[in-house]
């Protein structure tokens, strides 16, 4: 239940960005995604990670405070307390089925990006729970995770498309 710390993660995924971007065919945007804990990750990330320019949550459990997850030496702050820092757009991803997070749950993350004034996507689907993109398990929902897999697509065209120079297109 404790997971890797966020601090080590965090670092991870900064140091995992810089290096894609220094890379010399690198168009200089990076972006991330995440499922499940990693959708946790993946807020967390929008919130703290300076070096990454758009990120995916997909039905990240333990986004807002619950009984479920509590705070603990690995994890000290539940990532919807630090929304009002979010450096990038946010794309979430979320079954309507799913018990975490639960729909209230998205509603209450919705809320706190609605009232920073934050940019992000929110896509829920009917019929679907938690993992539903996996083809290998009894909740896969293929119709759902096609269109939902064309969100993300469009998304990261819109936020990580490489920055036109002056004069040239």
């Amino acid at each position: 239940m404790k997971g890797q710390p966020d601090d080590q993660a965090i670092g991870d995924i900064d140091a995992s960005a810089r290096w894609l971007k220094a890379r010399s065919d690198s168009n200089g945007k990076v972006g991330c995604i995440g499922f499940c804990s990693g959708g946790r990750l993946a807020y967390l990330s929008a919130c703290r990670v300076e070096s990454l320019d758009a990120a995916v949550d997909c039905w990240g459990g333990a986004v807002t405070a619950s009984e479920r997850w509590g705070k603990n030496e690995f994890h000290p702050v539940a990532p919807i307390e630090l929304t009002s820092q979010m450096r990038m757009p946010l794309l979430g991803i979320f079954g309507n089925d799913d018990q975490f997070p639960t729909p209230q749950e998205v509603d209450q993350i919705e809320a706190a990006l609605k009232q920073a004034g934050k940019e992000y996507e929110f896509h829920r689907y009917d019929g679907a729970g938690h993992g539903f993109f996996a083809t290998d398990r009894p909740g896969s929902r293929p119709e759902q995770a096609k269109d939902a897999w064309a969100k993300v697509f469009a998304f990261y065209a819109k936020h990580l498309k490489a920055p036109v120079a002056a004069g040239v297109r």
